[in-house]
């Protein structure tokens, strides 16, 4: 069957019991038998599988045979038509069942156009008769074989068509369907010529909402009931199908016709999960714990499912699931919008697997489809189930991200030249919090990884991942700063390779260490220890100690490490530790002789450091490139590990401002943090990697604000770090980090987890927070309290910091106390931060306002300038839509009336109007005509033209819309369109103004869900 179609509807026979003939019954039309009819042998299940008799590529001059069928045959005699199918003597009676078969599917029935009245008893007449259900494809088969003098019998029975409802009852009458069983190659084998060219496309049935696997919701009848569309396609499953495979959609009313050694019940029918023909063509088969019911309950909002998959052919395959809703349990949550966050999707070499939980109740249908990368770019259904999900899961968070490639390794995977070597799948269990990855990698290439999480930022987790590369193996170390799960993406591209990476494996990690959590690693500029491949050849950088690998010891606490340069080409170091004693004590020296760089450290305090080198051409005075990062572990000097009294100022604070920002735009204004004097940029991708671009960073200074403006080639996932830079220009420190999430304005909210959060407070996980020891002093708490503080601000986790601010409280700490002082100001900033972005998400103008003057008002740091100018933009950006649509709504009706008067309008109103209507949802082949354009004039109530503008909304506009109205109105100006109609004027501006909308949001999203993305 087609992508994402219906079974088709089962052609219906008037008798319910077995016939052999070529006659027809009831009210069915004779197809003309000129042969006696043959006795056939008794049904028998057949001694082999379909593939050990047939072959396709064996009978193409069969097929090709048949093609090549004089169209006047059909006008002719079946004797003539059966005569010239099977005219070659030497040919098989499968070959000749063959040529029967491909003849009758190669007709489109049902839109098949006659040039001149078929004479009686011909093929062409028999096919109108079809088209009026006075014949079927059964009856046309079992005539044409036994004119060919090869038994053919028609068989009566139910099939799980268009008609069928997945979980219901078997209904003889509404199911009722007829097919063939033939004698061939000594057996009886089935075929179904109906179903193998024709299927039901877009029949809906009103009951669900679609949640697909890009969190995007839709409602699958758009609020209608459509009987769907019939359409021809050949399915060769359905000539000669196994009858073990074939039972699961036709059953016969004569048990013996099922062709199996034990027969199927009609209630295994009915309750059997809903199987198409894809599931058996790609091999999938039932595992020991599948599911074998087509209605499954959860259990304590749980449930699974798993299928077999052939470990030689499945890195072929490709998955996909859709996940539905039953509207007749749905209630208004916004937690819809997100149930694809609730589905942890796994396809092993031997399994497929699917484990859903839900938040909350409900009844869920799930289809899962799938395809052959080497066959098709098409995805087809493969099997369907309901779930009846009696109580939401308690404390369910969603997934901390839905990657359409799926959980654990995948043929991605392997493509990329990746080999798990520790992790074979895709869940980790943590105890500690502390994970060590490793893959085997059969060629060099670039990795890289994201962490995320459901509650903290990406900004402040990139702190707790790093990998590291060598000739044979990549290995990824994570430190998990708390209890939960966690998604690590990995993403794998050639040396030279530009732009995002493919995500190549995702494993889900679930820590469940109870303590504070694990500190972070010190700066690792782009998360890759050891060299940055294309920025080093770029600067002509080459290591000339400490060549191999990213991690290195220094035995007293010093180390020397050099790099060679080219000429004009500057390096800059940047040291860190999160230890603030080691921090406020160790050392540098930079040194640069004829273009070899040597840096000196002095790490006096045991512990771990990091270096990260930058390079820069000596004109750029804006940007620094990573080319190589150290992860040092320094065993220190003795005495050099305690404070000594007196020296407080010696711990200095190592912690770096993060945020996470997400726009739409090219270009993003980001504040230069206050006091920050030579400030200079490092940039790069997240998940893949740019040649350096020396005009993707400018500083200026706007109202008395530093900003730095970033300019982001595409969509993706960048990491911006400022630094102050040394007054030598030798080495820098890390003032700030930002990771920009630049997204479709259309998703730039869509997968906020903030949201789906708010909508499940009653369910919802705090954020462990650590209790101390039981029996411990009053003190003792205290100090536990004011460390989950501490942790909560760091992680940015605005309803555990208000949790522990409360039992920071109840401990008995004062609230005058500098701490609290402090965690209460990050709160409200926290807050004011959400509700910014919820108004914003919400584009209503009031609640932006008031979510601006609140911002405004607890901005006393600085710490939310960035997100303030953003709203303010998306805010002078919603004034001015406004205003176009007020332009239009406030025209006088006889305006639009004079327009439609027009019997010949001046040049460019036409086209303003095509423009117009193209972005109201019209194709442009209904506006070429003036009159169609005066009829959409015309047009009153919920279609008048005045109503679909009052309700536009341009992320629903196709951007191929948008571009082909662009192009319509860009040879004319608003003055030349005022000189000859005011009323085509306005629809002129406001037509240009919402291009320009649609392009920034980068057009509704148009691609086939059912179409392998490349």
């Amino acid at each position: 069957m087609g992508s994402g179609a219906s079974s088709v509807k089962g052609e219906r026979g008037a008798s319910a019991s077995t016939s052999s003939g070529g006659s027809m019954v009831g009210k069915q039309s004779p197809v003309p038998n000129y042969h006696k009819s043959q006795a056939p042998p008794a049904p028998f299940p057949p001694p082999c599988r379909k593939g050990e008799i047939f072959k396709e590529e064996d009978y193409r001059n069969v097929d090709d045979h048949v093609i090549n069928l004089p169209h006047d045959m059909n006008y002719g005699t079946f004797k003539d038509l059966v005569a010239y199918l099977t005219e070659d003597e030497t040919w098989s009676d499968m070959a000749r069942v063959r040529a029967i078969f491909r003849w009758v599917t190669s007709v489109d029935v049902f839109s098949v156009q006659v040039d001149r009245k078929p004479p009686k008893h011909s093929p062409m007449e028999y096919f109108i008769k079809i088209q009026n259900n006075m014949g079927n494809h059964a009856h046309l088969m079992a005539g044409l074989c036994q004119m060919a003098g090869i038994p053919c019998v028609i068989l009566s029975g139910m099939n799980k068509s268009a008609a069928y409802e997945i979980g219901k009852k078997a209904d003889r009458q509404g199911m009722g369907a007829q097919w063939n069983a033939v004698y061939v190659a000594g057996s009886w084998r089935f075929i179904d010529a109906f179903w193998a060219s024709a299927c039901v496309v877009g029949k809906r049935s009103g009951e669900w909402t679609l949640v697909d696997a890009d969190g995007e919701v839709e409602d699958e009848d758009m609020n209608e009931v459509a009987e769907g569309e019939t359409q021809h396609r050949i399915n060769e499953f359905y000539f000669l199908p196994d009858p073990d495979q074939f039972i699961w959609t036709h059953f016969p009313d004569d048990t013996k016709w099922q062709l199996l050694k034990k027969a199927v019940t009609i209630q295994q029918f009915e309750t059997h999960y809903y199987v198409r023909e894809r599931f058996h063509i790609l091999g999938m088969s039932s595992a020991p714990t599948s599911k074998m019911n087509c209605v499954a309950d959860t259990r304590e909002g749980e449930v699974e499912f798993t299928f077999g998959l052939p470990p030689d052919r499945s890195p072929n395959y490709r998955f996909k699931y859709m996940l539905y809703r039953s509207k007749a349990t749905a209630s208004e949550s916004r937690v819809d919008v997100f149930l694809d966050r609730f589905v942890l999707f796994e396809q092993r070499d031997d399994l497929l697997r699917f484990a859903l939980r839900f938040p909350i109740k409900g009844s869920f249908k799930l289809d899962i489809y799938g395809l052959d990368v080497e066959e098709s770019d098409v995805f087809d259904l493969c099997c369907t189930y309901i779930i009846n999900c009696h109580q939401g899961k308690s404390n369910c968070l969603p997934l901390p991200d839905c990657p359409p490639v799926g959980w654990g390794p995948v043929p991605e995977t392997a493509m990329a030249g990746l080999k798990p070597a520790s992790h074979k799948q895709a869940e980790v269990i943590s105890k500690d919090g502390y994970v060590e990855i490793r893959l085997a990698k059969e060629r060099a290439l670039v990795f890289h990884q994201l962490l995320k999480h459901s509650v903290i930022d990406e900004a402040t987790l990139s702190k707790y991942s790093v990998t590291e590369m060598d000739e044979n193996e990549a290995t990824v170390y994570l430190r998990l700063p708390q209890k939960g799960e966690y998604a690590l993406k990995l993403f794998a591209q050639g040396l030279e390779e530009e732009g995002a990476a493919p995500n190549v494996l995702n494993y889900l990690i679930n820590c469940s260490n109870t303590d504070q959590g694990s500190k972070p690693f010190p700066n690792v500029t782009n998360g890759l220890l050891g060299r940055n491949e294309m920025v080093s050849t770029q600067f002509g950088v080459q290591a000339l100690s400490h060549k191999d690998g990213g991690m290195i010891e220094a035995k007293d606490g010093k180390l020397n490490v050099q790099f060679k340069a080219k000429p004009g080409v500057e390096l800059v170091c940047e040291m860190h530790t999160n230890d603030g004693l080691a921090a406020g004590r160790m050392a540098h020296q930079v040194e640069n002789a004829d273009g070899t760089w040597t840096f000196a450290l002095d790490m006096p305090v045991s512990g771990e450091y990091s270096l990260n080198v930058f390079a820069r051409n000596k004109e750029d005075k804006n940007q620094i490139h990573s080319v190589h990062t150290y992860l040092i572990k320094s065993q220190g000097r003795d005495g050099e590990g305690s404070v000594t009294p007196g020296s407080e100022d010696e711990v200095k604070d190592t912690s770096v401002p993060t945020e996470t920002v997400e726009t739409s735009d090219g270009e993003v204004m980001i504040p230069v943090p206050q006091g920050s004097q030579s400030v200079v940029a490092a940039v790069h991708r997240r998940n893949g990697q740019d040649q350096p671009d020396p005009n993707q960073v400018e500083f200026f200074t706007s109202d008395d604000m530093n900003l730095v403006n970033v300019k982001l080639r595409d969509y993706g996932e960048f990491m911006l770090n400022l630094y102050n830079l040394d007054e030598k220009g030798k080495a820098v420190e890390n003032v700030a980090k930002y990771q920009i999430n630049r997204k479709r304005p259309g998703e730039l909210y869509r997968n906020n987890l903030a949201t789906i959060m708010e909508d499940m407070k009653p369910s919802r996980q705090s954020t462990h927070l650590d209790t101390g020891k039981k029996g411990g002093s009053d003190e003792d708490r205290k100090r536990q309290a004011r460390r989950n503080v501490q942790s909560a601000m760091d992680l940015k986790d605005v309803r555990t910091l208000d949790e522990a601010i409360k039992k920071c409280l109840a401990a008995g700490v004062a609230e005058s106390d500098p701490l609290l002082v402090k965690a209460r100001q990050q709160l409200a900033m926290f807050k004011a931060k959400a509700d910014l972005m919820e108004a914003s998400q919400k584009r209503d103008m009031a609640e932006l306002e008031k979510a601006l003057a609140q911002a405004r008002e607890v901005n006393v740091n600085h710490e939310l300038d960035l997100q303030i100018a953003l709203a303010t933009r998306l805010r002078d950006h919603l004034v001015k839509i406004d205003k176009l649509r007020h332009s239009v709504l406030n025209m006088e009706s006889k305006t639009i009336s004079e327009i439609k008067s027009y019997s010949k309008p001046p040049d460019g109103v036409h086209q303003c109007m095509i423009a117009t209507f193209l972005l109201l949802g019209h194709q442009l082949k209904e506006l070429k005509e003036w009159p169609r354009v005066q009829a959409l004039l015309g047009k009153t109530g919920k279609e008048s033209v005045m109503r679909k503008i009052s309700l536009f909304d341009a992320q629903t506009v196709p951007i191929r819309n948008a571009q082909v109205a662009k192009k319509t109105i860009k040879p004319y100006d608003k003055d030349q369109i005022r000189d000859v109609s005011a009323g085509a004027a306005t629809f002129y501006i406001w037509a240009l103004g919402m291009v320009e909308e649609v392009e920034s949001y980068g057009g509704a999203e148009q691609a086939d869900q059912m179409r392998l993305k490349k």
